[in-house]
């Protein structure tokens, strides 16, 4: 449907829906006449692509197609997918699902051929493959994360050994660059989305504006200088499990603080960059505040926080109670809000950010520093942790790709 939507007549909003679902049945029909049986996941005919030239022509080819993020990709031949294919012990052809908004199927093949693009190794494997699977979940709303004109994307969050097997940075700097399993296991869900889900920037992927993070969004928990149960614990797993924990995102909103020291102090800062006013982007309050977000403390602040005997329910429990928007505020810029949802503050009525204070979710991560990070959520309703499961040959594995 042609943008814009929002802010117009309801008379254009109609006349433009009218349009779209006429050209969607006439696509529909065209398509159903020209069906005919055939396999989903049969081979095509030619199975390699033949390019003439340097990597660099490689990715110029590739790019020329719309198979890249625009950096340059890893050439994925034969040989180094089959490689890559060794990261797991399920079949080429194995099909997880199906991804939007392509409807493509998702094979196992297909990821290995993505990895390579990105630069993974074999290692990483296990971890895209659980963190593929938890995007399908219902509650992710990938069609949501792909298409929508906010600009998030699928955070992954890895906890367990497999931290120390992969490398992954989960201290100073976690998100940012440098790190080989961070920067190439993001990026392959990036070209995965792409390249598998059919997500094309003003075509099917509506983004306004999009973020950095589009490229690569993926960081390990620091177990290590946690002071409390890692996150994975708090989901249900044991602490010797791996997991990969997956939530469509936006960016990660800094929380600066070097002079708070008791818990009150810090959390009042972080209460204040969750509390703004752009969280209320859709109409219904319901909408917005039933989803689950994350508040990434850093070591220092977590150490701060839990030293004056403060758990994670009560630094939750905090930043619902501080975290809230006056109501007049939202009423005056026309949003509307259920008034048996609003509680009471030393400033009126308000409206709270949250469902409940569970859906913030709290992670320690990153290193030495007075700074933590909100991470909202955009169409995700709630963080999906799933289990990594091993290749048979996984040890002989991590001795041969492993740092």
């Amino acid at each position: 449907m042609p943008p814009p939507i929002g802010g117009i007549p309801a008379e254009d909003v109609c006349a433009k829906a009218g349009l779209a679902v006429e050209a969607f049945l006439g696509t529909r029909q065209s398509a159903v006449s020209g069906e005919s049986a055939r396999d989903d996941t049969a081979r095509p005919s030619s199975e390699l692509i033949s390019i003439q030239g340097s990597g660099a022509a490689v990715t110029a080819a590739f790019y020329r197609n719309g198979w890249t993020d625009g950096l340059p990709i890893v050439p994925p031949t034969a040989d180094a997918v089959r490689e890559m294919m060794t990261g797991t012990d399920l079949p080429p052809l194995h099909v997880l699902g199906r991804m939007v908004p392509k409807n493509a199927t998702i094979t196992i093949e297909k990821i290995a051929i993505n990895a390579v693009m990105a630069g993974c190794r074999p290692t990483y494997m296990p971890v895209l493959i659980a963190a593929v699977e938890g995007m399908l979940e219902p509650d992710f709303d990938l069609a949501g994360v792909q298409c929508s004109t906010g600009p998030h994307s699928p955070l992954l969050l890895i906890n367990g050994p497999i931290r120390a097997q992969l490398n992954v940075n989960c201290s100073s700097g976690a998100l940012g660059h440098g790190w080989q399993a961070n920067a190439t296991i993001g990026r392959a869900i990036r070209l995965i989305l792409n390249n598998i889900g059919g997500a094309r920037i003003g075509e099917s992927d509506m983004t306004t504006l999009g973020m950095a993070e589009n490229y690569t969004y993926c960081l390990g928990e620091n177990e290590e200088k946690n002071p409390w149960a890692p996150f994975h614990v708090d989901e249900g797993f044991d602490l010797e499990d791996s997991t990969v924990t997956v939530l469509g995102a936006y960016a990660p909103e800094n929380v600066s603080d070097h002079v708070g020291i008791t818990p009150g102090e810090i959390l009042t800062v972080a209460s204040d960059v969750v509390s703004k006013l752009s969280r209320f982007h859709l109409r219904s309050m319901d909408h917005i505040i039933a989803r689950d977000t994350l508040l990434v403390l850093g070591p220092e602040h977590a150490q701060s926080i839990a030293a004056a005997g403060w758990s994670k329910k009560d630094v939750q429990q905090f930043v619902f109670d501080h975290a809230s928007i006056p109501y007049e505020t939202l009423k005056s810029l026309r949003r509307q809000i259920d008034e048996t949802k609003l509680i009471n503050t030393p400033g009126g009525r308000s409206v709270p950010l949250f469902a409940n204070p569970g859906c913030l979710k709290i992670v320690v991560a990153g290193g030495p520093g007075k700074h933590s990070a909100y991470i909202n959520s955009g169409h995700t309703k709630r963080v999906i942790t799933r289990k990594i499961a091993f290749p048979r040959n996984w040890e002989g594995l991590v001795d041969r790709f492993g740092e």
